[in-house]
């Protein structure tokens, strides 16, 4: 089945982002995420704030490099400052590493559940942590919290699910005719919503904000929201 962006599963297959899915990743997930340039373009303002000479920035899950790339040009001139993207699949590497050369930029290829995380400013999760199963994502939190050094900061941007069930079919309807006018056509996105059941499993935003202030944050602030789609800025 087609999922669009010459992207195919097969039937009853679940999503996966190995195979063919990273040389496409790019053109199927700004078409498919609204607002998914813009955020990345906020994340790189807000970088000014926290990463200076010495720092250290991750990305959780940097598929095929374009954000950490944009946040390393901002800051290249800065002295001993290191970058450092997080990617459990290597064809996802292979892209990125294709995207920015011979750049200093370091590249994982693990999970954050294996990664020993450095003393950290700046960490960027780009709608990475709603893959990870719910009894593994309040660890991640917690290591991601116990890395960023005091006054450090957590961008979070995640699909969520609204409480009330009436506002959330609406939201959802709102987001298929989104999908729609982007030149998806219904089977593939039904492809794709099918597929991801069982794989992407998104919270309320009450359930985000309280696993954050849980593990630790004090100051979380709604940086963007469209719909479904909310970004934090969380600081230590």
């Amino acid at each position: 089945m087609e999922v669009g962006n010459s992207i195919s599963i097969s039937t009853g297959q679940q999503w996966s982002f190995d195979n063919d899915v990273a040389s496409h990743f790019d053109e199927h997930v700004q078409m498919s995420v609204p607002v998914y340039h813009e955020g990345h373009e906020l994340i790189g303002f807000l970088s000014d704030f926290f990463i200076k000479d010495g720092s250290v920035f991750y990305e959780i899950g940097c598929s095929t490099g374009a954000l950490i790339h944009k946040i390393y040009t901002r800051h290249s001139q800065k002295a001993a400052t290191r970058f450092i993207g997080v990617e459990p699949v290597q064809n996802m590497i292979a892209q990125a590493k294709k995207r920015t050369g011979s750049l200093p930029i370091e590249y994982l290829h693990t999970t954050i559940e294996n990664i020993d995380m450095e003393a950290c400013d700046f960490i960027a999760s780009y709608y990475c942590l709603q893959f990870i199963p719910l009894t593994k994502r309040i660890m991640a939190y917690e290591k991601l919290y116990d890395a960023l050094i005091p006054g450090g900061a957590l961008i979070l941007f995640e699909k969520e699910v609204v409480d009330d069930s009436k506002i959330n079919e609406m939201i959802e309807s709102c987001y298929l005719k989104f999908k729609l006018s982007r030149g998806f056509s219904v089977e593939e996105i039904l492809a794709k919503k099918f597929s991801l059941e069982g794989v992407m499993r998104p919270c309320t935003e009450r359930e985000n904000r309280k696993i954050l202030a849980e593990v630790g944050f004090k100051q979380i602030a709604t940086i963007m929201k469209y719909g479904e789609f909310h970004g934090y800025l969380c600081i230590k």
